[in-house]
């Protein structure tokens, strides 16, 4: 299998999240979310709801002759980290921004919460975000918080992704 790289991760995480329909507001249509892998982030104002998908960190273990795979072959576990900083809107009104930013982080965890429901560890069968070779994956999430870019304030939520590969 060919080395997964960093790139491979943020572009996977960015094309599941992006289009996703959410409604941000009660009352209001549902939008697409625009998700932005780490090279296609914009210097100015975001369209909201927007996601930022940023690596932030990386933790490989070493090989040793006691990792439990076939013909004694060595291999090395890593964690790579990824966050994904979602802006739901602009901030202008307290209760419209929590809301929005509530609801779009439900939306996300649903989302996270389907990935690699499919799989099957015994035939080796799992992909996460479109990428195969991610064995797992494990988030942590906090919103809604305020989102300083280009002079203005954007509220949204705030997860931390990790993804296990060998």
């Amino acid at each position: 299998m060919a080395r997964i790289t960093i790139m491979d991760i943020c572009d996977g995480i960015a094309t599941t999240f992006d289009g996703l329909m959410v409604t941000l507001n009660v009352g209001q249509p549902a939008v697409a979310l625009i998700a932005l892998s780490y090279d296609e982030l914009k210097e100015g104002e975001q369209d909201c709801p927007t996601l930022q998908v940023i690596p932030t960190d990386s933790q490989v273990d070493g090989a040793t002759e006691t990792d439990r795979t076939t013909f004694k072959g060595c291999m090395k576990n890593g964690w790579y980290t990824f966050s994904v900083r979602g802006f739901a809107r602009q901030r202008s009104h307290l209760g419209e921004d929590m809301e929005a930013a509530v609801r779009l982080w439900d939306a996300l965890e649903a989302v996270l919460e389907e990935e690699g429901t499919d799989c099957d560890y015994t035939l080796g069968t799992c992909t996460f975000f479109g990428v195969p070779g991610i064995r797992n994956i494990r988030w942590t999430s906090v919103g809604p918080v305020a989102h300083p870019w280009a002079g203005v304030t954007y509220v949204g939520p705030e997860i931390t992704i990790q993804t296990e590969v060998f």
